[in-house]
C-alpha cells in the first residue's frame, strides 16, 4: 500500500478563535448600503412606472403589429401584477419563518 504524507496538518493543531472579526461590521455595513441602494432603483422604477402614461402597457405588448392593442388602467395592472407579488412575498416570508422556528426549537 502506498505510503502519503501531508506537508500540513489536516486537523489543525491551534483552536479555531470564536471571536468576531473586526471586517465583519464593515462588510455588514457595505452589504446594508447595498440593499437600500436596492431598493432606492426598484421605488425609483416603480415610481417611473406610475408616473409615465402608457410605460406598462408598451412594456406588456411588445412590438407585434398582429395583435391586438390592449388597454390596461391603473387598477388591472395593480390586481393583476402586484398582488401576486406581494401575496408570493408574505407566502415565502411565512415559509421562512416556519422554518426558522421549526429549526430552532427542533418540531
Amino acid at each position: 500500500m502506498a505510503d502519503m504524507s501531508l506537508s500540513k496538518q489536516v486537523v489543525p493543531v491551534n483552536p479555531v478563535s470564536t471571536t468576531k472579526a473586526e471586517g465583519s461590521t464593515r462588510s455588514n455595513l457595505a452589504y446594508a448600503v447595498f440593499i437600500l441602494f436596492c431598493f432606492w432603483v426598484g421605488s425609483q422604477i416603480l415610481s417611473l412606472m406610475v408616473h409615465a402614461p402608457g410605460v406598462l402597457e408598451h412594456l406588456a405588448q411588445g412590438n407585434d403589429a398582429t395583435r391586438p392593442r390592449i388597454e390596461m388602467g391603473f387598477a388591472v395592472s395593480t390586481v393583476f401584477g402586484l398582488v401576486p407579488f406581494l401575496a408570493g412575498c408574505a407566502l415565502l416570508g411565512l415559509i421562512s419563518l416556519a422554518l426558522k422556528f421549526q429549526h430552532r426549537f427542533h418540531f
